[in-house]
């Protein structure tokens, strides 16, 4: 009776484990940042994995915004709205770029701001990084295995 009781939260200890490891195996997903633009010592990387149609009007993608001088990279999940030409973070994560260790996250959305004027700032830029998803999007059905797993 003992070795049956024993055997069993062995079982349930290895199951415990397994279970626990691939929870933090599934928290982390595959990121392809593909670089496509810079300005003002930051770049702009676009995670090609991310980017998803919400209807035909409307492109969601991840952006990373890596400022390098404050060893800062931020993730702004990205709504672009193609009809009103615009764009709105949805969703934000800030990582310590040489360790990758998460430092910030908010889930409350920026105000929505255009992408095609140029007197706001490096909107353009913001347009660039639309170009390069809808043609990434064209020309690539799958998702890639490359990139780095991250939180």
């Amino acid at each position: 009776m003992m070795f049956g009781l024993n055997k069993k939260l062995i079982m349930l200890m290895v199951a415990v484990l397994v279970l626990a490891l691939s929870g933090s195996a599934l928290a982390a997903k595959r990121v392809d940042r593909r670089f496509v633009d810079s300005g003002a010592h930051t770049g702009y990387y676009l995670d090609v994995n991310s980017i998803q149609y919400d209807n035909p009007d409307e492109l969601t993608a991840d952006i990373y915004i890596v400022k390098p001088l404050f060893n800062t990279m931020f993730m702004y999940t990205t709504v672009f709205d193609m009809k009103e030409h615009s764009y709105q973070f949805v969703y934000t994560k800030i990582y310590k770029y040489d360790t990758r260790e998460v430092t910030g996250k908010s889930d409350i959305p920026s105000p929505k701001v255009g992408y095609t004027n140029a007197a706001v700032g490096n909107n353009r830029i913001m347009e660039s990084v639309l170009d390069y998803a809808l043609n990434w999007h064209r020309t690539h059905i799958y998702k890639t295995n490359e990139g780095e797993l991250l939180d």
